[in-house]
């Protein structure tokens, strides 16, 4: 897929709405802060997940960016039977995750957002079935819908705090991370009233960020600077998919400001699957990705760096056809990391104290406020 045509499938509704919403933004003041409505921090040393609330230090190893499935929203409630039917998913994923737990897999934040199909009540009782906690994302993908594109940044940062404080979908299952989006178009006009809306409610309610981003445009940075008008630490943001890049200058730029860099789309490194598209410009192979790593540990930013596949157990997004094929290219899946990746790094001399402080102290201390 082409950069152009690719841009060219969310231009339409960007440019029509954009003077209207930055109106309403402009009329609407400074959000929630400014209305006097009260908001609380979460417990320092603590997380959000849907099983509730978590002492940090009970994560374990952590993935930071994963999915138990990506589809769009509606799907679970008016066509199961694309997914494979809803008994039958909650069945094998169960299944997968026991096993991964059982390989070393404690955790995973999972950051499927209400357009991404996100059903909460079915990500719990993955979690108490397979034992393996989940983190999940309020926040918001790409591609917003009509109702969403004309939310002004007051509105998006209103229902965000209401999954934070009181729960998502009808229940009292609080999100424990918030999820942005911007990618190979850069920051849309909805796309930054998400990225304000979000830094807000992370300094009200004390929630760290993850990020979507296009790493081979330093999309990071942008999102970055936006961020840093909006008065955030660094330490409260993870930047999503930064080892799309092979630029390490830039991700070098971003952890020495404070951010934590999502390595987390590891089997996208995998050689492409015959006769799949040509990506332009390519992203990082896996051996490159495996030397950013070890670049940023080398150069005393190891403690910047968390881990993660992006690799949805059930995925509504691409073709059905096209499906066996993608699960042939990753048959690891979400332990793609625990399998693949671990040995590979402890090959090129990563150690395993640096390993652990990627995929167990991070994560803590990304949650827990430090």
């Amino acid at each position: 897929m082409t950069k152009e045509s690719y841009l060219s499938r969310r231009s339409f509704l960007v440019t029509a709405v954009c003077a209207a919403v930055v109106l309403a933004d402009e009329q609407a003041g400074s959000g929630l802060a400014s209305s006097g409505q009260g908001v609380s921090k979460a417990k320092r040393g603590s997380v959000q997940t849907v099983l509730g609330p978590l002492d940090t230090a009970k994560l374990g190893f952590t993935q930071s960016h994963e999915h138990v499935c990506s589809a769009s929203a509606g799907f679970w409630g008016n066509w199961p039977e694309i997914l494979g039917g809803r008994a039958s998913f909650i069945k094998e994923t169960v299944e997968k995750l026991k096993k991964y737990k059982g390989e070393g897999l404690d955790s995973f934040i999972d950051v499927t957002t209400i357009d991404l199909g996100r059903d909460i009540r079915l990500m719990e009782e993955v979690s108490r079935k397979s034992g393996v906690q989940i983190v999940a994302a309020t926040g918001h993908w790409l591609d917003p819908s009509r109702s969403m594109i004309v939310r002004t940044i007051e509105e998006l940062q209103e229902l965000f705090t209401r999954e934070i404080q009181v729960g998502m979908e009808g229940t009292n299952i609080k999100a424990g991370v918030i999820k942005v989006a911007n990618d190979i178009e850069g920051i849309s006009p909805f796309g930054e009233r998400l990225l304000r809306a979000a830094a807000r409610t992370s300094k009200t309610t004390g929630t760290p960020i993850s990020t979507h981003t296009w790493a081979l445009d330093r999309i990071g940075e942008k999102q970055a600077a936006i961020f840093e008008q909006e008065g955030i630490s660094p330490s409260k943001v993870c930047i999503g998919h930064s080892d799309d890049t092979p630029d390490v200058d830039y991700l070098i730029g971003l952890a020495r400001r404070g951010y934590y860099l999502g390595m987390d789309r590891l089997p996208g490194g995998l050689p492409p699957s015959p006769g799949a598209p040509i990506q332009n410009p390519p992203r990082a192979t896996l051996e490159q990705r495996m030397a950013s790593i070890k670049k940023l540990i080398d150069e005393g930013l190891g403690n910047r760096v968390m881990l993660g596949t992006d690799f949805p157990i059930g995925i509504g997004l691409n073709p059905t056809a096209a499906l066996a094929a993608r699960d042939a290219r990753n048959p690891d899946g979400i332990n793609f990391v625990i399998r693949k990746v671990i040995p590979l790094l402890k090959a090129i001399g990563v150690t395993d104290a640096a390993i652990r402080t990627m995929t167990v102290e991070n994560p803590k201390r990304y949650f827990g406020g430090a």
